[in-house]
C-alpha cells in the first residue's frame, strides 16, 4: 500500500514536470522520465505531455537570430542582444534556493564552468554576488573564479568579503597592483584598496595584519604608506583604531610609550604631561625604537600645536614638544634580521633639526607683519632646507591666510607667505602634493573680506605659484585641475587664459604625449586662444608653435 502511494506521488511530480513550458529541453529530462517508468508511469502520457508543452522558445530565438543575420546584423552584434536578455532575465528571476538546488545532483555542472569562461557571465555573477551574499551556488562560482585568476575583475567589496580565501587573493591582488603603479594611477588604486580594507572591522584587522606582516619586505616604506592611507580612511569615518595600530606596529611591547602614545592619538589631542613622558623616554640613554613616535597622526598634531597662530601652548613646554619632534623625523636606526640596532650617529642632524625647528617657530610666532617677516625671509630660507620645518611653516602658512584679519594687515598683490611656497616647492619634492592642496584650498576659498577685483588678482597669484609648480615638474596634477575648472564652468575665464599664457611663455619643445593631452584642449577653446586678442605678438608666437608641435604629435600617435 505504502509502494503504491509513493508510486503515485512520483509519477504526479513528474507529470507536473512534463507539463512545464519546453520541460523536453531540460538537462535532467531523461532521468525524471527513467523516474517516471519505474514507478509505473504510462508512455504515451509522456510523449503527450512534452509534445504538447513544447513551445519550442529557445528554437524560435535561434530562428530571429538568424534571421537577423540575413538582414545584415553582424554576428557578433546578435549574440550581444541574446546574451544581454538573457542575463536581464536571469537577474530578474533569480532564485538563490533554487540555483543552491544544482549542487543536489552532485558535482558542478558543466554549463557553470563553461559561463565563468566569458566575461558577460562573470559581470553578471558578480552583480548577483553581490545582491544575493548568502546564496551558496554563487560564493562557490565566486571561489572558482578567483582560483581561475580572475580575482583581480572583483571590485565589488562585498562579494570580497564575504570568503577569507577570495579576500585573501584579491586583497593582495589591490596590494600588488597598488606597489606597481605609477604615480597617476596611485590615486584610484589605493582607494580602491582602502575601500576594500575599511568594510567592515574584520576586514580592517585582516588587510592591516597582512600588511603589518610585509613590512620587513624591500618595498616596506610603500607598504607602510598604503597602511596609513588605510588608517586614515578608518578615522575619517570617525573609528577609533588606535589600539590596533599600536599593537600591530609592536608599541604595546613598550608600555611607557604605548600609554601616552595611544591616549594622545585617542583623542586627537596632546597632552603636555603626556609629550614630557615621551621626551624624557627619548632623551635616555636606550631609546626605544624611533618609529613608534613616527605616525603621522602624531607628527601632525605637534605640528598643529606647535606652529598655530591660536595654540596655547606653554612656552616653557615648547622645547619639549621640539625636541620630539625633530627626533621622530632625524633620528635614524638600522634594523637587520627584526632585531634594532643601536641609532645610526645622528646627534648632529638632530641638533641641527633642533635648532632649525626653534628658528622657524621664533619667526612666525614674532612676525606680526609683513615687513616683519620679509626682513627674517633669509634666515627663515635657511632653515627649510629641513624637510620638517617646511611642512611645519606650510601649515603655519595655512593658519595665517584663512584668518580673517590676515588681508586687513597684508595689502600686497603678492603677500610674502604665498612666496615661500615657491620655496618650499623648489626645496622639497616630496611636499608638492601637500603645497598644491593647500593652494587649491586657496583659490576656491571665498574670502568675502576681498573686493571682487583684489580677489581675482589674488586668484592670480595662486595660478602662478601653481605654474611655478609646473615648473618644478609636477604636472599633470596641476593640468587635470585646471581643465577640472573649465569644463565645470566655475571660474573666470580670465583666470585659466592668464594660466596658459603663463605656462606657455615657461616651456618649449619637445613635448611628452600626455603633457599635450592635458593642455591642448585648454589652449583650443576659443574663449582662451580664439577670437580674443593677444595680449603680445610674443603670446601668438607661443601658441602657434606649441599647436603646430602638438598637431604633430597628436597625428604621429593616431
Amino acid at each position: 500500500m505504502e509502494t503504491e502511494n509513493e508510486d503515485e506521488q512520483i509519477q504526479k511530480q513528474c507529470v507536473q514536470l512534463f507539463s512545464s513550458t519546453d520541460f523536453i529541453m531540460e538537462p535532467k529530462v531523461f532521468d525524471t522520465i527513467k523516474d517516471y517508468f519505474r514507478h509505473g508511469g504510462a508512455p504515451d502520457q509522456v510523449i503527450e505531455l512534452l509534445s504538447e508543452n513544447y513551445m519550442a522558445i529557445a528554437q524560435t530565438a535561434t530562428l530571429m537570430a538568424d534571421w537577423l543575420i540575413l538582414t545584415g546584423v553582424e554576428p557578433v552584434d546578435v549574440v550581444n542582444m541574446i546574451v544581454q536578455h538573457l542575463q536581464t532575465l536571469i537577474e530578474k528571476h533569480f532564485e538563490p534556493k533554487k540555483a543552491d538546488s544544482i549542487f543536489e545532483a552532485g558535482g558542478v555542472p558543466s554549463w557553470l564552468t563553461e559561463m565563468t569562461e566569458h566575461m558577460n557571465w562573470r559581470q553578471m555573477i558578480y552583480k548577483l554576488a553581490e545582491e544575493y551574499p548568502h546564496c551558496l551556488m554563487l560564493n562557490f562560482t565566486i571561489k572558482l573564479l578567483v582560483d581561475s585568476g580572475h580575482e583581480h575583475e572583483i571590485t565589488s567589496v562585498p562579494v570580497a568579503a564575504q570568503q577569507v580565501e577570495v579576500f585573501t587573493k584579491v586583497l593582495m591582488t589591490t596590494i600588488q597592483r597598488t606597489i606597481d603603479s605609477e604615480t597617476d594611477e596611485w590615486k584610484r588604486n589605493i582607494q580602491e584598496l582602502v575601500q576594500l580594507a575599511c568594510h567592515s572591522e574584520q576586514t580592517y584587522l585582516y588587510a592591516q595584519s597582512v600588511l603589518s606582516s610585509l613590512v620587513n619586505d624591500a618595498k616596506s616604506m610603500i607598504i607602510r604608506r598604503i597602511s596609513e592611507e588605510i588608517e586614515l580612511h578608518a578615522k575619517a569615518k570617525e573609528h577609533n583604531v588606535t589600539e590596533i595600530t599600536l599593537t600591530l606596529d609592536g608599541t604595546t611591547a613598550y608600555p611607557k610609550v604605548y600609554q601616552p602614545l595611544c591616549a594622545m592619538l585617542s583623542k586627537k589631542a596632546l597632552n603636555p604631561a603626556d609629550v614630557t613622558t615621551l621626551y624624557k623616554i627619548y632623551q635616555s640613554t636606550d631609546p626605544p625604537p624611533v618609529d613608534l613616535i613616527r605616525k603621522p597622526a602624531f607628527i601632525e598634531l605637534l605640528i598643529t600645536q606647535l606652529f598655530d597662530p591660536e595654540s596655547t601652548l606653554n612656552p616653557e613646554h615648547r622645547p619639549k614638544y621640539i625636541g620630539l619632534l625633530a627626533y621622530a623625523c632625524s633620528v635614524a636606526e638600522t634594523n637587520k634580521k627584526s632585531s634594532r640596532k643601536s641609532a645610526v650617529n645622528s646627534k648632529e642632524e638632530l641638533s641641527q633639526t633642533t635648532i632649525a625647528l626653534e628658528k622657524a617657530l621664533e619667526i612666525c610666532i614674532s612676525s606680526k607683519s609683513t615687513v616683519d617677516l620679509i626682513s627674517d625671509l633669509n634666515e627663515l630660507y635657511k632653515c627649510l632646507r629641513f624637510p620638517i620645518v617646511a611642512a611645519c611653516v606650510l601649515r603655519w602658512i595655512e593658519f595665517r591666510i584663512f584668518d580673517p584679519s590676515y588681508f586687513k594687515l597684508d595689502q600686497g598683490t603678492t603677500p610674502v607667505h604665498l612666496i615661500i611656497i615657491d620655496e618650499i616647492v623648489s626645496l622639497h619634492f616630496l611636499l608638492h602634493q601637500k603645497a598644491f592642496e593647500l593652494l587649491v584650498r586657496f583659490f576656491e576659498a571665498t574670502f568675502a573680506e576681498l573686493d571682487t577685483l583684489v580677489h581675482l588678482e589674488f586668484k592670480k597669484t595662486i595660478l602662478d605659484r601653481m605654474v611655478h609648480m609646473l615648473s618644478c615638474s609636477y604636472v599633470h596634477p596641476i593640468l587635470e585641475y585646471m581643465k577640472k575648472r573649465w569644463e565645470q564652468q566655475d571660474t573666470d575665464v580670465s583666470l585659466i587664459r592668464h594660466f596658459v599664457f603663463e605656462v606657455l611663455e615657461m616651456i618649449g619643445p619637445p613635448y611628452e604625449p600626455s603633457f599635450v593631452q592635458l593642455f591642448l584642449p585648454l589652449l583650443q577653446k576659443e574663449a582662451i586662444a580664439g577670437t580674443m586678442p593677444f595680449r603680445t605678438d610674443e603670446e601668438r608666437k607661443c601658441v602657434k608653435e606649441f599647436i603646430d608641435h602638438a598637431s604633430t604629435i597628436v597625428s604621429s600617435n593616431t
